[in-house]
């Protein structure tokens, strides 16, 4: 009967990383995976000489003190990531913004698309960067911002449905929820740096990890379908599979539990994208609704290992899952920003993952475990010694926080 001291179920980004953080200190640890690839929903997908990273590749958290620059730092990787400039678009429904490096550069697009909010606007960064100041100098500042919202700070300054929008469509793409219930350091951290690129997608970073595993006398198995808990009163839960009973000190579900969204994988030839169209654009068609924004991501212009000779691989997420919105309306939401893109277009398919949901045993309930820079993506069970982390509808640098915070509760 194998013994483990970690047992996760699902190879996703967050299990991943678990994994490889409690390997990486010697204690045995495996991985059951269902599908034949770990990854997840940050997979590759291919279609006729096209290949799409489907996961996001703009994230935080590279930067010094990131999750994921401990990460990496920590598991001894090096992930091809960097910062380019100009960064990324925002495209609102009447206007658009190029986000620079150089906060002075993206103050003069600000200045163009709201001139007559841009006193209240520089003296907004101004006061922002102030803040990252005192924040730094100070650890008694950087606790009691940890406890401050963004929209308490935001709402002095009175800024317009549409420049809120602007703050709000990045918001909801880098931290899942609206800009005024972010935290404070979260707010600096979106309007005083920028993102790192992550070139090839997180697929890499989850191949990465496998190695560091596999090299760490870890175990992975691909094809196992969802192990079933098995709860043993007053012990830590064991898992059933196909290949017989294991038990494990900590079992770490890191499966999908909630719908995520929707992206279509699509195949176009190169000139019918704007000239002054960038590689990565978030964007929103109703001021009312920012939470329904999409982004757009194009693959770099002449890359034939990801698309023929004269072609992009452009790879469309809708924040919304796809029955509430067909996926036509969602071509013609990207025709809004790409004129006459349907007579340019090879093909458009969407792209769905193996099926990930989780069915805990009955009377097992979670309890959420609010860690610091995590959300709320790590539960703990009833059952002593069973988490779930999920990972299937957020940010990388959140799952990956989640994972360290997981491995530091089992110290």
């Amino acid at each position: 009967m194998p013994k483990y001291e970690l047992a996760v179920v699902g190879a996703g980004l967050g299990g991943l990383a678990a994994a490889a953080l409690v390997s990486r200190k010697n204690r045995k640890t495996v991985v059951l995976e269902p599908g034949d690839s770990a990854g997840g929903t940050i997979g590759v997908h291919k279609n006729d000489g096209f290949v799409y990273s489907p996961g996001p590749v703009l994230s935080f958290g590279f930067e010094r003190g990131g999750a994921l620059q401990k990460l990496n730092e920590v598991l001894g990787i090096a992930q091809h990531a960097s910062i380019q400039s100009p960064c990324y678009q925002v495209a609102l429904p009447d206007r658009r913004i190029t986000i620079y490096a150089e906060q002075s550069e993206t103050l003069e697009e600000l200045r163009r698309e709201f001139p007559r909010e841009i006193d209240a606007i520089a003296k907004f960064y101004r006061d922002l960067r102030r803040q990252a100041v005192q924040i730094a100098k100070s650890r008694f500042s950087e606790y009691i911002s940890r406890h401050r919202t963004a929209g308490g700070f935001l709402h002095g300054y009175r800024f317009s449905r549409e420049l809120t929008a602007f703050f709000d469509v990045q918001s909801y793409y880098f931290y899942h929820r609206p800009v005024a219930d972010i935290s404070l350091p979260s707010l600096i951290t979106l309007c005083d740096s920028v993102p790192f690129t992550v070139h090839g997608g997180f697929i890499k970073l989850a191949d990465q990890m496998v190695d560091v595993i596999l090299k760490n006398g870890g175990e992975i198995h691909y094809g196992i379908p969802f192990a079933e808990i098995v709860l043993k009163k007053g012990q830590t839960a064991g898992l059933e599979t196909p290949q017989g009973h294991l038990e494990a000190d900590a079992v770490l579900l890191n499966t999908e539990q909630r719908r995520r969204g929707t992206v279509l994988c699509i195949g176009l030839r190169e000139e019918v994208i704007p000239v002054s169209m960038l590689n990565d654009v978030l964007s929103i068609t109703d001021y009312a609704h920012p939470e329904h924004f999409f982004s757009l991501s194009f693959s770099a212009r002449d890359d034939e290992t990801v698309a023929p000779r004269g072609m992009r691989a452009l790879t469309a997420t809708f924040s919304s899952p796809a029955p509430l919105q067909p996926n036509e309306e969602r071509m013609r939401q990207i025709g809004g920003l790409i004129p006459f893109l349907e007579k340019f277009v090879v093909f458009a398919e969407e792209f769905t993952s193996a099926p990930r949901s989780y069915d805990v045993p009955a009377g097992m309930t979670f309890k959420p475990l609010r860690t610091e820079n995590s959300q709320t993506l790590l539960s703990q069970s009833s059952q002593r010694g069973v988490y779930m982390l999920l990972d299937e509808d957020s940010a990388p640098v959140h799952t990956v926080a989640a994972a360290q915070a997981f491995v530091e509760r089992l110290r």
